[in-house]
């Protein structure tokens, strides 16, 4: 008589059926989280990006009686032009073997292109911006996903200047604008809705709690992709990956690279650009820093001992102030931004003369 294997006179299979299943069902739910934020893949990336654009638009930029924006808009209505970071009136206190001393505000150290805003770092609002609208300032036909999306004036040319050259070059015209400046409620939707989707331990890795985001500075921007009425997200792969290569150019740095994140302390974002101007952009992108790598090496370099780089013809010293007066040469054309922390970044502009191209007029 043929007998047959009973699984149930063999205690011992189902006990290690049971824990295989317990030790898969435990890392699904303690790890799988964690795959996702660190995970390159594209369904993952478009799930964050996607999930911060609904969020943002749909609870914020879509509402008829929504007022998150109203003092922003107020302001573009009844503001003149103004270049207040291009053409500062500096307070001069000292003039002093060729040595032009500037009185900066405390204040002033939270204003510039080289800010650093961070989980560590927050951003204080200052009392005016000079914000307009990206849609109707922009002269290429990139996309705007939104009416409202703001930057900060002199970044929306250099913006256009990007787009034009993309555009032009890849002959794409998918890539859009779906985020730029960001309130601090606008920043709070942002990150209760991801708090929601996903935890508040995962959301953070992606979302900055409100003070403590980049897009209050007006100088960041989220780019997404829009093609045939459908959006996708924007992997920096394909044409999109003309970006990397070419973004520090106009000034752009992407801002959270992959595997960064135990100095920025956001996860991979390939969508998320900032303007630090040049050359600072063309600097961390060929030593492939981030943000908060540059602006501490930088604090190496003083008045006396520079940092001294060439790009285009065009010799830069770049030096760290920690301190209110800040010393600039005579003569010199030179831009200062705060770094959001403790001083200044002195940046001296020295255009370099090619011998080859001077003309000897008594020959």
């Amino acid at each position: 008589m043929r007998s047959r294997l009973k699984v149930w006179k063999y205690p011992i299979t189902i006990i290690l059926l049971l824990i295989v299943l317990a030790v898969f069902t435990f890392y699904i739910i303690f790890f799988g989280s964690a795959e996702i934020s660190e995970s390159n893949a594209e369904p993952a990336l478009a799930f964050i990006e996607i999930s911060i654009f609904d969020s943002y638009n749909e609870n914020v930029k879509n509402s008829e009686d929504d007022d998150l924006y109203q003092d922003e808009l107020h302001q573009l209505e009844e503001a003149e032009p103004e270049d207040e970071w291009d053409d500062p009136n500096y307070n001069i206190i000292n003039l002093e073997n060729d040595i032009i001393t500037l009185q900066m505000d405390e204040a002033d150290i939270s204003r510039g292109y080289l800010v650093l805003v961070n989980h560590e770092h927050k951003f204080e609002l200052p009392a005016r911006l000079d914000l307009v609208n990206i849609a109707n300032h922009r002269e290429s036909n990139f996309r705007v996903l939104g009416q409202n999306y703001l930057l900060e004036r002199s970044v929306v040319g250099k913006l256009d200047e990007m787009m034009y050259a993309f555009i032009a070059e890849t002959g794409n015209t998918t890539v859009a604008v779906i985020s730029a400046f960001r309130n601090h409620n606008a920043q709070q939707v942002v990150l209760d809705d991801l708090i929601r989707r996903m935890g508040r331990t995962e959301a953070l890795r992606w979302a900055a709690i409100p003070g403590h985001s980049e897009h209050h500075t007006a100088l960041a921007v989220d780019f997404g992709i829009y093609s045939g009425g459908t959006r996708s997200t924007f992997t920096g792969t394909g044409a999109t990956a003309w970006f990397y290569r070419n973004s520090a150019d106009f000034g752009f740095i992407r801002r959270y690279p992959e595997n960064r994140f135990e100095i920025t302390q956001v996860s991979y974002e390939p969508w998320h650009f900032r303007f630090v101007s040049l050359p600072h952009s063309i600097i961390i992108h060929q030593h492939n820093w981030v943000l908060e790598e540059y602006i501490e090496r930088i604090r190496n370099y003083t008045f006396e001992e520079p940092f001294e780089f060439e790009h285009d013809g065009i010799v830069y010293e770049i030096y760290f102030i920690m301190d209110t007066e800040v010393p600039i040469p005579l003569n010199s054309e030179f831009t200062i931004s705060g770094n959001n922390i403790d001083g200044f970044i002195v940046t001296v502009i020295r255009i370099e003369v090619d011998p080859d191209a001077i003309i000897d007029v008594y020959t």
